[in-house]
């Protein structure tokens, strides 16, 4: 008859397959002594974790511990701060080119012009001559885009907004009302409808 097998921990012969390293009562002392150790290394590292710093804006606390994975944030509000940095991060527009300068800068429109452009052209656009031959050219009778009348003579609109690259010169401007020159904004003309007049 061969040699019982043995335990390696109590040497009692254990009576399990021969591969077994421990009989029953050690195999769950080892066990429970392995998660026991797995639990403290789990704890060491969670406080590990809780001493690194907040990676949310201007903030350097440390995030404290968790009771799940690692923290990134010291609270909620340092989250949501950093969520919407990374919002603005992906809808803010990079720098381009002015078309008018060629001057890197941040617009509203992609195809419209810095403001040092636009200041030029608002210049021009107020020169008192120039708004006497719009008039002389197009009539200020009605305004141009919702045919109302104006008594009191109406205001000028760029048809092509000066924000957008538009230029102060006749071509481009029209007698408008002041309500339709306060709804159009910086729109272009296929951008925007005029509020049309009913009558009563």
């Amino acid at each position: 008859m061969g040699v019982l097998p043995r335990c390696h921990r109590c040497k009692e012969p254990h009576g399990r397959v021969a591969w077994a390293l421990y009989c029953v009562r050690c195999a769950e002392e080892v066990e429970e002594s392995r998660r026991a150790e797995r639990r403290k290394l789990s704890e060491s590292r969670r406080k590990e974790a809780a001493q690194e710093l907040c990676t949310g804006p201007k903030c350097s606390n440390p995030v404290g511990l968790s009771r799940g994975g690692a923290r990134l944030y010291c609270s909620p509000e340092c989250s949501r701060a950093a969520e919407y940095v990374r919002k603005r991060a992906r809808t803010k527009p990079g720098p381009v080119e002015c078309r008018r300068c060629g001057k890197p800068v941040v617009l509203k429109f992609r195809d419209g012009v810095c403001r040092s452009c636009q200041k030029v052209q608002r210049t021009v656009a107020r020169r008192v001559t120039l708004q006497r031959k719009v008039r002389a050219a197009h009539g200020d009778a009605g305004c141009f885009h919702c045919a109302a009348p104006l008594p009191e003579g109406g205001v000028i609109d760029h048809l092509r907004p000066i924000s957008r690259g538009g230029l102060s010169e006749v071509a481009n401007m029209r007698v408008v009302c002041v309500t339709c020159n306060s709804s159009k904004k910086d729109q272009l003309m296929d951008e925007w409808s005029p509020l049309l007049l009913v009558a009563a």
